[in-house]
Parts: C-alpha cells; sequence; structure tokens
C-alpha cells in the first residue's frame, strides 16, 4: 500500500499544481509532467512491482504487463507534454493573445515572454546582453521593423513604451506582433471592465450610505434625534415630556441623544464598508489588475 498512496499523493499534487497556475503556464508542461510521472514510477510502479512479485509469484506475467504499462504511460505523457508546448508556440497566432496563457518565445537572437499583463524579453546587444521589460500599462504601440543582426538583417518587433522604443529580433516577428497587439487589448477590456465595476460599485455604496440613517431617544421619550451618514442632524422631535424640564436639562438630552446617533450610524457605516469591500478583497481573483484599476482610476 505504501507505494500506491505515494503515487496517488503525486497525482494529486499534480493536479493540483495544474488547477493554480500550471495550465496557463505551456513552458512547465514538460519538467512538471516528467518530475510527476517519473517520480511516480520510482516510488510508486517500480517499488509496487517488486513487492508485489515476490509477494505473488504466480502472477508475474501480469505485474511485468502492468510496470511496462505504467513505463509506457510515463514515456507518452512526457511526450505528448512536449509536443504540445512545441506545436503551440512553433507557429503562434494572434487568437493565443486571447488566452491566459505565459508565451515564451525563444530563438537564437532573443527571448520574449508574454505575461497577462506584462512583456519582459533578453537578448543579445554590442555590449552584451539585455534583459529588460514593460507593463502594458506603459506599452504604447507595437511595430515591425528590419535590424541589423550579425552582419545581416533580421525581422524584428519594436516596442513604444514610455520610457522610449525598443527593437527585439524575434522569429515570426509579425505573428508575435499580432499576438501581443491582441494580448493589450484583451488587458485593456479587462482593465475597462474592472473599473465599470468599480464605478457601479462606488455608486451602489453611495445609494446605500445615502440611505443610511439612526435615531436616538431619551429614555422616557420625550427627546428624539436623527442623523444621516454624513452626521448631519436631519429631525429632532419634542414630546408631551419635556413639559416640566429645564431648558438646561432639554439642552443636555439633545446632545446625549445626538452623541448616540452619531455613534450608531458610524457603525452603520462601518458594518457597510466592510460587508462591500472586505468581502471583495477576499475574493479578489486578480490583484495586480486591481493595482493597475486604482492606478488608472487616480
Amino acid at each position: 500500500m505504501i507505494p500506491v498512496v505515494v503515487a496517488a499523493l503525486l497525482s494529486v499534487a499534480l493536479v493540483a499544481w495544474l488547477r493554480r497556475d500550471g495550465l496557463t503556464d505551456p513552458a512547465s508542461w514538460f519538467p512538471a509532467t516528467v518530475l510527476m510521472t517519473g517520480s511516480q514510477l520510482v516510488f510508486g510502479v517500480i517499488p509496487g512491482f517488486g513487492v508485489a512479485l515476490r509477494s505473488a509469484t504466480g502472477t508475474a506475467v501480469a505485474l511485468k504487463a502492468l510496470l511496462a504499462l505504467g513505463i509506457l504511460s510515463a514515456g507518452s505523457a512526457w511526450s505528448l507534454a512536449r509536443r504540445a508546448c512545441r506545436s503551440l508556440l512553433a507557429s503562434p497566432v494572434a487568437e493565443l493573445g486571447s488566452t491566459p496563457l505565459q508565451l515564451v518565445f525563444r530563438s537564437s537572437l532573443s527571448r520574449i515572454m508574454i505575461g497577462t499583463d506584462r512583456v519582459d524579453w533578453s537578448c543579445r546587444t554590442a555590449g552584451g546582453r539585455l534583459d529588460a521589460g514593460v507593463s502594458f500599462r506603459n506599452l504604447h504601440d507595437v511595430t515591425i521593423t528590419m535590424a541589423s543582426v550579425d552582419n545581416g538583417t533580421s525581422p524584428a518587433l519594436v516596442l513604444h513604451t514610455s520610457s522610449g522604443r525598443w527593437t527585439i529580433p524575434a522569429h515570426e516577428a509579425a505573428a508575435v506582433c499580432a499576438l501581443l497587439r491582441r494580448r493589450k487589448a484583451r488587458w485593456e477590456q479587462r482593465v475597462e471592465a474592472a473599473i465599470e465595476q468599480e464605478r457601479a460599485r462606488y455608486h451602489e455604496m453611495m445609494r446605500l450610505l445615502g440611505t443610511a440613517k439612526a435615531t436616538s431617544s431619551t429614555d422616557d421619550g420625550s427627546v428624539s434625534v436623527t442623523v444621516n451618514a454624513d452626521g448631519l442632524t436631519t429631525g429632532i422631535e419634542l414630546t408631551e415630556g419635556i413639559r416640566g424640564k429645564s431648558p438646561q436639562l432639554v439642552s443636555a438630552d439633545l446632545m446625549v441623544c445626538i452623541d448616540q446617533a452619531h455613534r450608531i450610524v458610524r457603525k452603520q457605516v462601518q458594518h457597510l464598508m466592510v460587508e462591500r469591500y472586505a468581502t471583495k478583497q477576499r475574493t479578489e481573483e486578480l490583484p495586480a489588475l486591481a493595482q493597475q484599476v486604482a492606478e488608472l482610476a487616480a
């Protein structure tokens, strides 16, 4: 049972990794598959085969078949993972820009990594190697040009950013350019949608705050005060119970009721803010996007 449990735990770990962020990183498909399936073979299949073979000699043929099946399955998984990554990135298409995949394009001259909200690159220069990156917020446009490389010319991307122009030699430069434009357009749509959502939430909050109010009364009900969310007194009610009270006592009752109403309405506002925004923060799926939305809104 020990090899079986170990193999099962490794399968659970692989599924958890895939669900978290593994499916969006094609470059890690092959190493993750090799690591997990190789670990299953070393710690699960092969030891389990040895234990079962010693304890049940009559089933040696079946056990050998199961061992061969496990090795074959691992080898096919490795091959499929490598082929999936290569076929995805070998001939990039613009439609990949509409996916959440982290795309890495390598050539002899450069390495370009396109994420969901930024692009990073590494390329050879006259002085060595340049590593740089820019967020989509600071990326204005992407064009194509011909760059001089190794006594020749090669297609290259030109990134127009807030800090200047960057020229990056790239294989399939036209396809990568179209993909990058699509990815940036998708990011802008997400930002606009997030801004609209924040605007709608803000207006809803203002509406709820406009209806928030609190009323406080004395024990005998002779004095009653109502205040709104801004702390302004919107109503004072005096009943027959104030007859016989001195003006100083009535004034003191008013001040006590106003102070109590202020405390009540403050608690209402705090509860409303926590309910509307703290819950949002707990369920936020894109913290980086939220920061960008705040910067754009500012």
